[in-house]
């Protein structure tokens, strides 16, 4: 296979990959029952109140979390700006009169770059999460694991 043709379905790949994750951001319902409160910690808490008290963290615990929050929303602020101008950008590639499909491939291929920043910020976050944890808690950090996606489930269509 050429190295062209291999190129081509890997920004084939993602840009379906891309397309499909925006469908179900905007159109998609959540397949998931809401998790019940028992389950996640008192109705209305936040999942940070959920992860405080689901962990047993301690004080100077919660404050190192604290921390690695903000962290975390300021580089996930910047990786969301990043692709909202990725994406303005392909999209005002169709108002022209012709398509340049090398710059639309680059384009899509940018935005898959930013979406695995992403994932692998929020991986990393989680992980960074764990390193809090005593032995004890990390039974615990296992446990949430499971309802991770639930827990930061995109609540809603994104305001653009």
């Amino acid at each position: 296979m050429t190295r062209t043709k291999l190129l081509t379905i890997a920004v084939i790949g993602l840009l379906l990959l891309n397309f499909g994750i925006m469908g179900v951001m905007f159109f998609g319902k959540p397949s998931h029952p809401p998790m019940h409160p028992q389950h996640v910690g008192q109705k209305g808490e936040g999942p940070k109140q959920i992860i405080i008290e689901r962990l047993h963290f301690d004080e100077m615990q919660q404050k190192d979390y604290e921390l690695l929050i903000v962290v975390h929303r300021k580089e996930t602020d910047d990786l969301h700006e990043a692709s909202k101008k990725l994406h303005d950008e392909l999209f005002s590639l169709l108002k022209g009169v012709t398509i340049n499909q090398r710059q639309s491939d680059s384009l899509v291929l940018e935005i898959a770059n930013n979406q695995k920043a992403i994932e692998n910020l929020n991986f990393d976050h989680f992980n960074a999460i764990k390193k809090l944890c005593t032995g004890e808690q990390v039974g615990y950090f296992n446990e949430l694991v499971d309802e991770l996606g639930k827990l930061f489930a995109p609540k809603g269509r994104p305001k653009h």
